[in-house]
């Protein structure tokens, strides 16, 4: 009696073996994407977070360091940033990252590269309620997409100050990804 060998199983083995390692070089493949997706979403956090901190240093800044002839009442050294109505904001001389934000101030809704369409910067002071809140745009355009939107609000007397900086990694919006980071000064 003759022994029978099965015929095909090579074929079997070698489409068992192929399809194993089909499925091992896709799952690795598919690791290795949403790795680099992280990775490239956690650098363009970095930048929105880099952005936030030059905003808020940007205010801290000219809040106590202002030595603009607007930023002076009754004689002595002011901020930058409105405390009520009746205070008169600079318009010019507010510098930050290289860019006179007084004067350039505040964009459109679709942030387009300073000056077109850019306005000064605003003050909302509501007349007798002793507080006010100043806000204004930086960009880092042309050289880097990044921009950062800055709040300084004053409260009372003593004046209690809130600074509110809003980092973005790209001005433009509708562009990819897009991130928001926020930091926040109170003293």
């Amino acid at each position: 009696m003759a022994i029978k060998t099965p015929k095909g199983f090579t074929i079997y083995f070698a489409m068992l073996v192929g399809s194993l390692a089909l499925a091992v070089g896709i799952a690795i493949y598919d690791l290795t994407t949403r790795e680099i997706d992280l990775s490239q979403t956690a650098t363009q956090s970095q930048y929105a977070i880099y952005a936030a901190d030059t905003g808020a240093e940007c205010a801290l800044y000219w809040d106590f360091k202002c030595q603009l002839s607007a930023c002076t009442q009754s004689g002595a050294a002011q901020s930058a940033f409105a405390t009520s109505s009746t205070f008169v904001a600079p318009t010019t001389g507010v510098v930050c990252n290289g860019k006179d934000v007084a004067a350039i101030g505040t964009p459109p809704a679709s942030f387009v590269a300073p000056p077109t369409g850019w306005s000064a910067w605003s003050v909302v002071a509501p007349a007798g309620q002793g507080r006010a809140t100043t806000t204004f745009y930086i960009s880092f355009l042309p050289a880097k997409p990044y921009c950062v939107k800055v709040e300084v609000a004053k409260v009372g007397n003593p004046t209690v100050t809130t600074v509110t900086s809003h980092g973005y990694n790209t001005c433009q919006g509708g562009t990819g990804l897009r991130l928001e980071r926020i930091l926040q000064v109170s003293y």
